[in-house]
């Protein structure tokens, strides 16, 4: 398993609040766990948010692992982390009135070596691709207001990009007391892996962040890409990760 991540303030702002985590679970195959979060709220409490999800969903999965587990194991376990998470960061926010209203991204993805399969939750605008060969597939949906006005057909692609609301979440961890969080499993079969927050695919076309996956290794490609958000003014933090099951 290769595994690289960056993780940047960017040029716009006074503080990080996007967190990653890149975690060997399984020593004897290299099956890893990624989570990438992007933390929203005031003060510096997006970066509390943002904290707490990364970390609890890194130790509930670590306590709830078993390598014999299936799919529908899997699934259910990371789903579970990403729900505790929630509870976690709702509660504190109703109890300490200062953090109401903060909230994170979370995108974790478990890469099953033996299977040679990923599986992945997220929950905000934070996303996972597959690159492989010459293409760049986005495997997760957006949960934002701009993503909600294309599927309704009342903005193209192009028209996000400037769109007032461009930033607006419709559903992110610790916002609401009950979180849906959505599932993917797909085969890597050679495939590279990436997980960022938006300060990567908010100013970086596929094509561009395809042409940087498709020409490096790992390490060299994840520090090409927060290069490339930097060059194009780094309006928010940059946090990725890259990885492949070799």
């Amino acid at each position: 398993m290769k595994i690289a991540s960056e993780s940047d303030i960017g040029l716009c702002r006074n503080e990080n609040q996007d967190m990653v985590v890149c975690e060997i679970i399984d020593e004897s195959d290299g099956s890893a766990l990624i989570i990438v979060c992007d933390g929203m709220g005031g003060e510096n409490h997006g970066k509390y948010a943002s904290t707490v999800a990364s970390e609890v969903v890194r130790s509930k999965f670590i306590a709830g692992y078993d390598r014999a587990f299936a799919s529908k194991s899997l699934k259910n376990l990371l789903v579970s982390t990403v729900t505790v998470a929630n509870s976690v960061i709702f509660n504190t926010s109703h109890a300490e009135p200062e953090k109401s209203g903060m909230g994170s991204t979370c995108v974790a993805a478990f890469i099953d070596a033996k299977t040679d399969t990923v599986h992945i939750v997220n929950v905000g605008d934070s996303r996972a691709y597959l690159c492989r060969g010459d293409s760049l597939e986005q495997i997760t949906r957006d949960h934002s207001f701009v993503q909600l006005l294309m599927d309704q057909g009342k903005i193209t692609e192009e028209e996000t990009v400037n769109h007032p609301k461009k930033n607006m979440l419709i559903r992110a961890v610790g916002v609401d007391r009950e979180i849906e969080v959505d599932y993917f499993e797909t085969e890597l079969q050679g495939a590279r892996l990436l997980i960022c927050t938006d300060g990567l695919h908010g100013c970086c076309t596929d094509e561009e962040i395809k042409k940087v996956l498709s020409d490096s290794d790992v390490e060299t490609a994840a520090k090409k890409l927060v290069d490339m958000a930097l060059e194009k003014g780094g309006p928010d933090n940059i946090t990725l990760a890259v990885a492949e099951n070799s």
